[in-house]
């Protein structure tokens, strides 16, 4: 009742009109994904994940792991004991931590 005597409804509409006349549209539309970002990666095969890499936001996690099977290596998200961590095989740990870097991950 409070918000409804208080008019917050054409209040919020009021200040939305003037957040997309200031150009709202066109900030939000730099950070959306561009289509080419939103490709299908064809997740490499399977193999037995025992390398950790930590230090990759939480929010970066899965983003991280495209960029490694877009480069044929297969990886996997997950929570080590002091955070997020990707994983990936011994065998291709470094070249992984390589990538990311290049990539900026790490």
């Amino acid at each position: 009742a409070v918000c409804a005597e208080g008019k917050v409804l054409r209040t919020a509409k009021n200040e939305f009109q003037k957040a997309e006349d200031a150009g709202l549209e066109e900030i939000l539309e730099k950070d959306r994904p561009s289509k080419a970002e939103e490709v299908e990666v064809k997740v490499p095969p399977r193999e037995v994940v025992t390398y950790a890499i930590p230090g990759i936001d939480i929010l970066e996690l899965d983003n991280a792991c495209r960029v490694l099977w877009e480069k044929g290596i297969y990886s996997e998200s997950g929570m080590g004991c002091t955070g997020p961590v990707i994983l990936v095989s011994s065998q291709k740990g470094e070249k992984a931590v390589k990538i990311l870097k290049e990539a900026g991950y790490k």
